[in-house]
């Protein structure tokens, strides 16, 4: 089934929303995830694709999109609608977020579970050059990781290792 690329501005207001005020920080991780939700009025057609089930996050080739000033790269995927979601640049503000939403089947336990709600934890990966410090929530099955810098939004493509006082507690998995 052909589907639409829609080219996301990077001066897009999508990435300039006013955070509001909020009740919980189970409220705002979910907030702050929900804006890598993009919709075809955010931009602009850009393309047609074949299907979205060959496509990753942060994924350049493939896309055959072409006339642009600089590369344009898959920022958010819309399986529902068919709809890939590209930016330009590898610098493009969504390449990037600060919150990951992971659930119950994202996650293997190399410890018990934690009892905890939030946690300080040291986070690797194979993409990462050095280990990055998050905290990490845990919400009924809803787990969130929220870092204090922007972080590469490909690293969701990989596993991710989590660790509290040098022992690694979880594996986070695509």
């Amino acid at each position: 089934m052909i589907g639409q690329i829609v080219e996301i501005p990077y001066e897009s207001l999508v990435y300039q929303k006013e955070k509001p005020v909020f009740l919980s920080k189970e409220e705002e991780l979910f907030w702050r995830v929900e804006q890598r939700r993009y919709s075809l009025f955010d931009g602009f057609i850009v393309g047609e694709h074949n299907g979205v089930e060959g496509f990753e996050i942060g994924q350049r080739k493939g896309l055959n999109v072409s006339g642009k000033k600089l590369p344009v790269y898959v920022i958010g995927i819309d399986e529902h609608e068919n709809r890939l979601f590209v930016g330009q640049g590898k610098d493009h503000p969504g390449l990037f977020c600060d919150v990951f939403l992971f659930t119950d089947q994202n996650i293997n336990w190399l410890t018990q579970s934690i009892d905890e709600e939030e946690i300080d934890v040291e986070v690797t990966s194979s993409i990462l050059r050095e280990k990055k410090e998050a905290k990490f929530y845990q919400f009924g099955e809803k787990y969130f990781l929220e870092f204090n810098i922007q972080i590469p939004l490909i690293l969701k493509n990989y596993t991710i290792e989590l660790s509290c006082n040098k022992t690694n507690f979880i594996k986070l998995n695509k």
